[in-house]
């Protein structure tokens, strides 16, 4: 992996893949939900929609995603609570194209009126989507109960109120202030050279400001009760989200917190799909997982259950995840750090996957972590760490328990 920063502030990480035909750009931008006031919730999600809907070489939106696909290619992009990343895999001779077209989007992108109204529309009809499907919906309340009163309690695309009152001075303005050097890494893996890679990204990005470097508003929140809280609808299953406090990704409990969620939910042979789905038949799709953003993080566990005996359901994770605190087995924790070890290093052998890799690694920790780094913290970890931590984090005192469905 080779890096360059550019005089601007734009960070450029290359993996350098000679057997490789394809080539994947990840051009993340260091703002996100985190970022947004609430009158203007949802904002860096809209941007990443107008992106592709014209610049002033490229007028027409097809003009944009036309010029990657018609060469085989595919582009996307995504909008987190603290990044919004743009995407593309192409046959490596179309490396130059495509990092000119990300760039033109970036630097040249036109805001227009009609193009704002329309995308509007389109966006109201994401979040109106997003709320029909109940798990979906269950998880934006376990956010709402969790994370109250913060940017993390709101949903990504923002509400159709915010997304409503944003005008074209909101979006410009927004976009001005957080797409500048500071705020840009472009990752590429591929059969690409850096040094040339370094000339075409100067060549089409010279004219952005280095601008002032995003940090994170601080969350403000602090749990010492059970929170719960349901939506009623007549559907065949209840869907249920639990969620507890968990910690943010420098935090060398991530490493534990994500072994116990792996034993407790990860895959067809975990704790939960056996005792819910496979030896009582009450649940189709049961699991676990966590995150971690800059200073926090969460731990969940989500069930499509049985209307009839949801509440069966929810006794029996419960008493799974209290099962977990003194009945861990060495054979547990050594089939978890296999489990997460075999995924991060089958990922691996995606261009994409690796792009997004070095470009989560620059953006989050400014330096690079190889996959064998990430390995050795977790196989470090002993049982009675792993014991230790479920005791401290599986606390039902700051559980929070989202449900929808015909709950009584």
């Amino acid at each position: 992996m080779k890096k360059t920063l550019l005089s601007n502030g734009i960070c450029i990480v290359t993996e350098e893949i000679p057997y490789s035909i394809s080539t994947a750009i990840s051009l993340g931008i260091k703002v996100g939900a985190r970022h947004e006031s609430n009158e203007v919730s949802g904002i860096s999600h809209f941007i990443e929609h107008l992106l592709f809907k014209g610049t002033k070489e490229r007028s027409d939106p097809l003009d944009i995603s036309g010029a990657i696909e018609k060469t085989g290619g595919y582009i996307n992009a995504a909008t987190d609570y603290e990044t919004t990343i743009y995407w593309c895999k192409v046959i490596s001779e179309h490396t130059h194209l495509a990092l000119t077209v990300f760039f033109d989007m970036v630097r040249n992108s036109l805001f227009t009126e009609q193009s704002i109204n329309l995308e509007r529309q389109v966006i109201s009809e994401e979040i109106k989507s997003v709320t029909d499907y109940p798990n979906s919906r269950a998880e934006l309340i376990l956010d709402e109960i969790m994370w109250p009163n913060t940017p993390l309690g709101r949903d990504i695309a923002g509400s159709i109120e915010s997304i409503s009152n944003i005008q074209r001075q909101d979006i410009i303005k927004f976009a001005e202030k957080n797409y500048v050097g500071n705020n840009i890494v472009v990752s590429i893996a591929g059969n690409v050279v850096h040094e040339e890679i370094v000339e075409i990204v100067n060549q089409n990005s010279y004219t952005i400001p280095s601008g002032n470097k995003n940090t994170f508003p601080e969350i403000l929140t602090s749990q010492k009760s059970q929170r719960y809280k349901h939506a009623a609808r007549e559907t065949e299953q209840v869907h249920m989200c639990m969620g507890f406090p968990g910690v943010g990704r420098n935090d060398p409990e991530r490493f534990k917190i994500d072994l116990l969620t792996c034993i407790l939910g990860d895959g067809m042979s975990s704790r939960l799909f056996n005792e819910v789905r496979e030896k009582r038949g009450l649940a189709y799709d049961v699991g676990s997982g966590s995150s971690h953003l800059y200073e926090v993080g969460s731990i969940f566990f989500y069930a499509d259950l049985d209307k009839k005996k949801y509440r069966e359901g929810i006794n029996i994770i419960e008493a799974e995840l209290n099962r977990c605190k003194d009945d861990l087995s060495e054979t547990e924790l050594e089939k978890a750090k296999s489990l997460i070890s075999g995924k991060l290093k089958l990922r691996m052998e995606d261009t994409k996957s690796i792009s997004e890799w070095n470009l989560s690694n620059q953006i989050s920790y400014e330096n690079h972590n190889s996959v064998d780094d990430i390995v050795s913290q977790f196989n470090i970890v002993t049982l009675g760490d792993l014991k230790a931590t479920a005791i401290s984090f599986l606390d039902f005192n700051k559980a929070s328990i989202a449900l929808v469905g015909p709950t009584h």
